[in-house]
């Protein structure tokens, strides 16, 4: 279907890591391919900072709440999750590149497409949909994690005690990121409100602080401010989400009028 609606798709092979800035240059595309060599994620609340490059869009529109679970956890998934969740459109083995390549310079993408695609290896994802959708449903950060300390098995522990090293202010203001963008709809607005949270993540303690620990100093160490879910109001979260008057993105006014003109 992808195929069919772009006459010039714009393809994107998503090979290796491909995380944050890398989505957005990649997971936006009109045909998004996925190898055995994938990882793809948004890892930012574990640096103080919240999904942008359009990221809260494509995981808004993810099946169930998979989209809030990759989202807050910041989870490195492969290839079939990444089918899934709606990143990625096709799979095809990495030894087929470059021949794949070969072919789109003489060949439609969809015949190119046809001579390499395959099934992907099994994912994680599907597996674990229960306890995921039923979790990540929850209103707030803090009736997640009880509700996954309270599940059977391993996992969803395990993904409690991940959110929990999570800044807490971007893993609140994150949730509320995405449920507006399921809300929103085009992702020019989307864009537009990620803009304001980005501007205000900068002037955050968490962006500052998540950087010096997982990158510059490298102690994963993070001193959070504030440093438990139960400290961070709803009106900290509201000033991320603030207008920022004429300092707006305004992606979304400008689509509004490109489509009355051509309309």
């Amino acid at each position: 279907a992808r195929i069919a609606h772009y006459p010039k798709p714009y393809v994107a092979v998503m090979d290796g890591i491909v995380m944050g800035g890398g989505v957005g240059v990649s997971a936006h595309g009109s045909v998004r391919i996925v190898t055995e060599r994938s990882r793809i994620a948004m890892p930012e609340t574990g640096i103080g900072f919240v999904p942008d490059v359009g990221g809260t869009h494509l995981l808004a529109l993810a099946p169930g709440e998979l989209g809030t679970y990759l989202a807050l956890t910041g989870a490195q998934i492969q290839a079939a999750d990444a089918l899934l969740c709606g990143l990625a459109d096709q799979y095809m083995p990495s030894a087929s590149l470059r021949s794949f390549v070969d072919d789109l310079a003489v060949l439609p993408v969809r015949e190119a497409l046809g001579r390499h695609v395959q099934d992907p290896p099994p994912g994680e994802l599907a597996g674990r949909r229960g306890w995921i959708d039923s979790c990540f449903s929850a209103g707030t950060v803090e009736e997640i994690v009880q509700r996954l300390l309270v599940q059977d098995g391993p996992a969803p522990k395990e993904t409690a005690e991940t959110l929990l090293r999570k800044s807490p202010t971007a893993l609140k203001v994150t949730l509320s990121a995405v449920r507006r963008a399921r809300r929103l709809g085009p992702l020019e607005r989307v864009l537009d409100q990620e803009y304001r949270v980005s501007l205000a993540c900068l002037h955050a303690p968490d962006l500052v602080e998540g950087v010096r620990a997982q990158v510059i100093d490298k102690d994963r160490n993070p001193q959070w401010s504030p440093a438990t879910l139960a400290e961070v109001t709803d009106a900290d979260v509201e000033r991320f989400f603030a207008p920022l008057g004429e300092r707006e993105l305004g992606l979304a006014d400008a689509a509004d009028i490109t489509e009355e003109v051509a309309w």
